[in-house]
């Protein structure tokens, strides 16, 4: 007998794995036996006959085997021949036993059977089993790739999701913000209509009245007549008057709801801002007090998101004024959804406790060349910080460099390039593109021209900035 179980390979031992006779003379080891008489497959695995045993302890231990594995466990040295008490020194593969040298002379002679050395047997057995396990291996080694490959895109996968989860939840609550603040409009809307209809009809009556007494003082041709007459067309006239500055009021009320509802498709709010009404649009206009931190965070929380309230095609102005000189507009039209363009309606309406107001330029760049642009000075005097870190991100389409248009600084005089600054395109630049544009001049370029022009630059200020509500 080989001192290896038959169906496990493991060599046997005191233990679990002590050597048991099947009813057939074959030995397994006392875990595999357990188990078949488990499993009810109680078969010889070498001759496939079967036996009746109910527990692995009915069956003989295998004493022989047992001893030889004992031995070669607590020595040294090979196992000894059971026979002859003598070290095994060759294998008789004719046999399949191990024999000691007297075996060798007397059962198991050469020219009968087939000897290897105990030393070629075992690394025969060793590179056999190496070279069966390789393929094993490799297989194994290819499955656990694969499995970390697939953890990987797992945990990718659990990201992503959870980012898109926080991005529309955000989504959704921007929405629903949005959405009460129109309710609330639409109530306050439906309210101040009421109340002006109302008040409509009631100046309505009171000028009908006023018509009435104006058409009796007309028509009085006493002294008495006219007095009473003139008395009566005096009051009339304050109640008219004051029905009107209550009608106004309540006007006013509604144009703050059109104004509220404009801003807040933009993530800005009315605040202390003044709205002035010019060419028949309403302009908000830069606002001149203390840092207003409400309206700045209500802001910039919609740059936290990536869908953030759009820029695109938003109008906004800016005022330049020469020293005693009326100061004249420029228009200009927002382009994409930018990080840029954002920052700079921050700063068109100081919103963000900072403003363009008061600016200067610096001196105009490749002048009388192709791609002739000025630069406004930095709103906080050097460093032109901007306003949001990675306002950067979104250039990424490229503009025709022509005249008009408005982009990021591409400037690097005195060292100075900061993504705040920027720049007006005064002649076109062929072939040339530019990535960080946000917006165009649409109405005043000429008035840039005036200042290019003009022997200092540096005194001609932004004395008024904003945007356009409608």
């Amino acid at each position: 007998e080989e001192n290896e179980c038959l169906v496990c390979f493991s060599i046997y031992d005191d233990k679990e794995r002590r050597p048991r006779f099947m009813p057939c003379g074959h030995t397994l080891c006392s875990s595999c036996l357990e188990k078949a008489i488990t499993e009810n497959s109680k078969t010889c695995p070498k001759c496939r006959r079967s036996y009746t045993a109910s527990n692995v302890e009915n069956l003989p231990v295998n004493f022989s085997l047992m001893g030889l594995v004992t031995s070669q466990n607590t020595s040294d040295k090979f196992p000894e021949c059971t026979e002859h008490l003598l070290p095994v020194s060759h294998k008789c593969t004719t046999h399949k036993i191990w024999v000691c040298e007297s075996c060798q002379s007397e059962d198991h002679m050469p020219v009968s059977c087939k000897m290897i050395a105990i030393r070629e047997e075992l690394k025969r057995k060793k590179e056999t089993q190496l070279d069966q396990s390789q393929p094993l291996l490799k297989t194994f080694e290819e499955t656990c790739k694969k499995t970390d490959d697939r953890k990987i895109q797992c945990q990718k996968f659990i990201e992503e999701n959870d980012k898109e989860i926080i991005r529309l939840e955000t989504m959704v609550k921007r929405l629903q913000d949005e959405i009460q603040r129109k309710r609330t409009s639409k109530v306050q809307m439906e309210n101040n209509y009421s109340i002006f209809d109302q008040k409509l009809g009631t100046i309505q009556r009171k000028r009908s009245s006023y018509d009435k007494a104006v058409t009796s003082l007309k028509s009085s041709e006493t002294i008495r007549g006219v007095s009473k007459c003139s008395v009566e067309v005096k009051n009339e006239t304050k109640k008219l008057q004051l029905v009107s500055n209550e009608l106004q009021k309540e006007a006013d009320l509604m144009m703050q709801v059109f104004y509220d509802t404009a801003l807040s498709r933009l993530g800005l709010c009315l605040g202390n801002n003044e709205v002035l009404v010019k060419d028949g649009m309403h302009h908000l206009h830069v606002f001149h007090g203390e840092k207003n931190h409400r309206l700045s965070s209500q802001y910039l929380q919609f740059t936290d998101i990536n869908d953030p309230p759009s820029t695109d095609g938003i109008l906004t102005f800016m005022d330049f004024a020469w020293p005693d000189q009326k100061p004249r507009r420029v228009y200009m039209k927002m382009m994409g959804n930018t990080l840029r363009a954002r920052q700079h309606l921050l700063l068109l309406t100081g919103q963000c406790g900072h403003s363009y107001r008061d600016l200067t330029f610096y001196n105009t760049q490749k002048q009388g060349q192709p791609g002739e642009n000025i630069v406004l000075r930095p709103y906080d005097g050097k460093k032109a910080t901007p306003l949001f870190n990675d306002v950067t991100k979104n250039d990424k389409v490229n503009h025709p460099a022509t005249s008009g248009l408005i982009t990021g600084a591409g400037w690097s005089g005195d060292n100075i390039c900061n993504n705040a600054l920027f720049s007006i395109h005064l002649k076109d630049d062929p072939g040339k593109d530019n990535t960080t544009g946000f917006g165009r001049v649409i109405s005043g370029l000429d008035v840039i021209h005036d200042i290019v022009k003009s022997a200092k630059t540096d005194k001609i200020k932004v004395v008024d900035c904003g945007l356009v509500l409608f």
